[in-house]
């Protein structure tokens, strides 16, 4: 077991998680982190004003301890773009960056003329990073993640940053656990979730052989301060939940084991059905609204929520460890909102099971 002093490179938050966003935010955010000693900032990147490279650059020229960690698409941009933009930050943050990667909606990206991001593209394309991160050339590269003529990165740097997934279901954890650093798992995982989640990653190493315990693994955790207006924190989790259960409420609902008749339900009612017509439900659903769709979502879905006071939130946070990830992502709050839950969290450290560095990808 290891104990680290200082900064709390365990614990990370989002970076600009209100909606409409104001990008703007991003760097008093960062500010308040650090004095916070938050380890890492993470960014989901959204197709608005929330472009993953613009943001990781930001957060690099006004931070000098944060680790900072995108969330973006692999086949959004060619990947010698990728390559530079992961280089570039590398470079820029001294080692403190890393690059995770999700794989969507497959109707959005179909809608838009992308292909369904599968696990043949998304081995490819990681195969094809590290190359390119190691200098090699690459010559009529024709794969699973595209056909290039020819593919170069000259960086000039030794290595590239560590490479992560943001996953839902099983087959995604077992990928990870096979060709990842780090993993990071989705919001509203019940505690059996996330065991199975654990267990998920750590079978997918063993299976190519690597030591299960060198993927790092982040609980992404809904936290919700007492402090925050009744509105907010109903937005925050009753409306973040009814938002994801729009997006990809299958494999949400499967990973969670909760009852699909339930879930049928709710889907079919006039009330999610006219809320969910409107726009992403946190976003566009008015208090109103929420208050009622709350009716519908049984209590245990919303249980693996950090609410309550900032000693209930430390306390939910903590158990995360109990479950075997190695670090928590205290997602839709800023730090300032979050200084509260920190102060009573660092008052109760518990013991970490492995130290962790600054950087979301890499151990201490």
């Amino acid at each position: 077991m290891s104990r680290t002093d200082g900064q709390l490179n365990e614990l990370g938050y989002y970076a600009v998680t209100r909606h409409p966003a104001d990008v703007r935010v991003v760097l008093p955010e960062a500010r308040a982190a650090e004095e916070l000693g938050l380890g890492s900032c993470h960014i989901g990147e959204r197709f608005t004003v929330k472009d993953a490279g613009v943001l990781s650059g930001a957060l690099a020229g006004c931070s000098t301890s944060l680790g900072i960690a995108p969330s973006t698409n692999h086949h959004t941009r060619h990947p010698t773009v990728t390559a530079t933009v992961g280089s570039t930050m590398h470079a820029l943050t001294e080692g403190r960056f890393a690059m995770a990667f999700g794989r969507g909606m497959a109707a959005y990206w179909q809608a838009i003329g992308l292909p369904v991001v599968t696990e043949a593209r998304l081995r490819d394309f990681f195969g094809i990073l590290r190359r390119l991160w190691a200098g090699e050339m690459i010559l009529n590269h024709d794969g699973p993640a595209g056909k290039w003529p020819l593919l170069r990165h000259v960086s000039g740097l030794p290595d590239g940053p560590p490479i992560g997934l943001v996953a839902v279901g099983p087959k995604t954890m077992e990928l990870a656990g096979e060709i990842c650093d780090f993993v990071v798992l989705h919001t509203f995982f019940s505690d059996e979730a996330t065991t199975s989640s654990v267990a998920a990653v750590r079978r997918g190493a063993e299976r190519a052989g690597r030591d299960p315990d060198s993927v790092r693994i982040w609980a992404c955790l809904a936290t919700v301060p007492d402090a925050l207006s009744e509105e907010d924190q109903m937005r925050r989790g009753v409306g973040r939940l009814a938002t994801y259960l729009q997006a990809y409420p299958d494999v949400l609902v499967s990973a969670n084991g909760w009852d699909r008749a339930t879930w049928d339900r709710i889907r079919q009612s006039d009330l999610f059905t006219d809320a969910a017509t409107a726009g992403p439900i946190d976003a566009s659903a008015s208090f109103e609204t929420l208050q009622r769709i709350a009716e519908l979502i049984p209590a245990e879905w919303l249980a693996s929520v950090a609410s309550g006071s900032p000693q209930d939130c430390a306390k939910t946070i903590a158990r995360q460890y109990d479950l075997g990830v190695h670090s928590v992502i205290m997602h839709g709050a800023s730090p300032h909102e979050l200084a509260p839950v920190v102060q009573a969290y660092r008052a109760n450290r518990p013991t970490l099971r492995r130290a962790v560095a600054a950087n979301p990808g890499r151990f201490a």
